[in-house]
């Protein structure tokens, strides 16, 4: 995920605290927001700081919970920001697919490519054995073992 998608992503979910985040997706707003504070307080002291932090709370809070979620957390798991060091370490976890009640099922980071006969268009090569349509790249049957022409 590109800099630029992190914080369209963060952003378009203003406060939104279901589902998930990745890593890129909270460090790059996480870099996005500490950059702007510091030019709005280089260029405006406190005040403008203190408007740009009010302005990106949600968003912030939005997606740590998110990327709390990702591994497998409830948002509660904030509250040990008071040790900072741990939260931290929380936030840069991988994220956790199996048993997390926070990813919808049968949702995956990498969906697997698979081939199945619904997902090709049909042809004229056929199994001469038992009439089981062949896969591309199929050297046999799939139903009877029987080896395909080429």
């Amino acid at each position: 995920m590109s800099f630029a998608d992190a914080v369209k992503t963060c952003l378009r979910k203003y406060a939104t605290f279901t589902g998930t985040a990745s890593r890129p997706e909270y460090w790059w707003f996480f870099l996005f927001n500490s950059i702007g504070g510091a030019v709005f307080r280089l260029i405006g002291g406190n005040a403008l700081e203190s408007l740009w932090s009010l302005a990106f709370l949600l968003p912030g809070l939005g997606v740590a919970v998110r990327r709390l979620h990702d591994t497998g957390r409830s948002a509660w798991w904030l509250f040990t920001g008071l040790i900072p060091p741990w939260l931290i370490v929380l936030l840069c976890l991988e994220g956790k697919q199996a048993g997390n009640p926070y990813v919808a099922a049968g949702a995956s980071s990498t969906p697997a490519a698979t081939i199945t006969e619904k997902s090709v268009q049909p042809s004229t090569a056929y199994c001469s054995n038992c009439g089981k349509m062949r896969l591309p790249g199929q050297e046999f049957c799939a139903s009877c073992g029987a080896k395909l022409p080429d």
